[in-house]
């Protein structure tokens, strides 16, 4: 007899893993169900000024597989392009300021690239050294031994470097405070620099020697990273049902009955490809421990207002992709994107467009503002860093409440006893997504793989 899977969430979790599914054990019956009247979660492409810009994600790192790959297997892998423009700035001590090239998440491997006034000399003299941890670093957490970002990175090169370069990034990237993030989850190539017998800088050091530094480090496709969820929706077919909430798991002897809006559905497996805190809510009752864990969760709530401006009123450098903006600046904004510089199809030679995201786990600022204010405080943050007066000629605001999961140190050891725990109480049921392995839309397409993997065994 075929076996039953049921897929809950049509993410880009949930659409790789239901890919898997698919392609890998084609005679199981799959369904896939969807609260949302669309698939893609926050892969979601629409245009602003006739091109197709990203409302969530505009690209994906190449150096993990996971995306490549599944770009491949449905035929868009000959499409990708790379970023055009590849340097960026950092808004410090009131000016734009290139990041140093090369970096490893924000910490140069070569003190001379460090323009003027982003470092002391101290800081300078200090990076020039191998990078070995003053004294030691601090005890681990958890079974992997694991630490924040903040207490590899001050340990080895210090606090200036951690507070105006990485933390920027890397709490960019996560809308998060670097000093709380898990050093294994977010930077693991750096806490393995940091306990390398030759020092964390000596270490990246070689390691960037056996790079090639023309190889691009993002890729995406021409017509936006919701092109990708649109194709997987597609060859789903009738198996993907959208508008279809999930409102409790239970079990049925050795088999499970998924109960939604649109009826009960009984499978041998479940994958729970959702929010954590939805997860958590449906798995209350069968397996509370795994439950608490994943409410647990601190998520941030990011938005991202796309301004489009006449190219003459907005002339941005075309070699930049961007900047960062450090928590101290006090601005609204913590990054802002030059969409037409980065990427040669968002360049129609006519407007200058600006992806400028906001909100961090500590500045809820944007969340109490209406689109109206959150654009009048961003446009006023562009006036002062970019020097951009005139108004735009269309706007476009994107919110996306509690979207990113805050990764606290011993999160992978928490995340690996919770699989087991699952695994033990409630075979057959795995749960994915965003929160379970890292941001990011390779670690969203690596954690939905492996949520298949791990249930070959039910679909036998």
């Amino acid at each position: 007899m075929s076996r039953r899977v049921v897929v809950v969430g049509a993410g880009i979790t949930g659409l790789a893993a239901a890919h898997r599914i698919a392609v890998d054990h084609p005679a199981t019956q799959l369904v896939v169900l969807e609260a949302a009247t669309r698939a893609g979660g926050r892969l979601v492409t629409s245009p602003i000024v006739g091109l197709p810009v990203d409302e969530g994600a505009d690209s994906f790192l190449v150096r993990v597989p996971w995306a490549t790959d599944l770009f491949a297997e449905a035929g868009l892998g000959g499409e990708l392009v790379a970023p055009r423009a590849r340097t960026a700035s950092v808004w410090l001590d009131g000016a734009l300021r290139p990041l140093p090239s090369p970096n490893v998440l924000g910490v140069p491997l070569d003190p001379s690239t460090v323009a003027d006034g982003v470092l002391d000399p101290s800081d300078l003299e200090r990076l020039a050294g191998d990078g070995r941890a003053d004294g030691g670093l601090p005890a681990g957490t958890g079974a992997d031994g694991d630490l924040s970002v903040g207490q590899v990175v001050r340990t080895c090169v210090g606090d200036a470097v951690f507070e105006r370069l990485v933390d920027p990034l890397l709490g960019g990237v996560n809308a998060g405070r670097a000093d709380d993030l898990s050093c294994t989850v977010m930077a693991p190539q750096l806490l393995e620099g940091a306990r390398h017998p030759d020092g964390l800088l000596a270490s990246l050091r070689e390691a960037q020697q056996r790079t090639n530094p023309a190889a691009p480090v993002f890729n995406t496709h021409p017509a936006g990273m919701g092109h990708l969820a649109n194709r997987l929706s597609e060859r789903l077919g009738s198996a993907l049902r959208l508008g279809c909430p999930v409102r409790s798991l239970t079990a049925d002897g050795p088999r499970w009955v998924v109960h939604s809006d649109a009826g009960d559905e009984t499978a041998d497996a479940v994958v729970l490809a959702v929010p954590a805190a939805a997860a958590a809510s449906l798995l209350s009752g069968l397996c509370p421990t795994v439950a608490d864990t994943l409410a647990g969760i601190e998520h941030a709530s990011v938005s991202i207002a796309t301004f489009a401006y006449r190219r003459s009123d907005a002339p941005v450098s075309g070699d930049q992709s961007g900047f960062l903006v450090p928590r101290s600046a006090g601005m609204m904004m913590t990054a802002c994107s030059y969409s037409g510089s980065k990427w040669a199809h968002l360049d129609d030679g006519r407007h200058s467009v600006l992806r400028v995201s906001a909100g961090r786990i500590d500045d809820r600022r944007p969340d109490g503002l209406d689109d109206d204010a959150l654009v009048a405080a961003l446009a006023a943050d562009l006036a002062i860093t970019v020097g951009v007066e005139a108004p735009p000629v269309a706007v476009r605001v994107g919110r996306w409440p509690d979207a990113l999961a805050q990764f606290r140190p011993g999160h992978r050891a928490r995340m690996a006893e919770a699989a087991k725990q699952l695994d033990d109480e409630v075979p057959g049921v795995v749960v994915a997504g965003a929160h379970h392995r890292g941001v990011g839309v390779p670690a969203c397409v690596g954690s939905g793989t492996e949520a298949v993997a791990a249930l070959a065994g039910h679909l036998r």
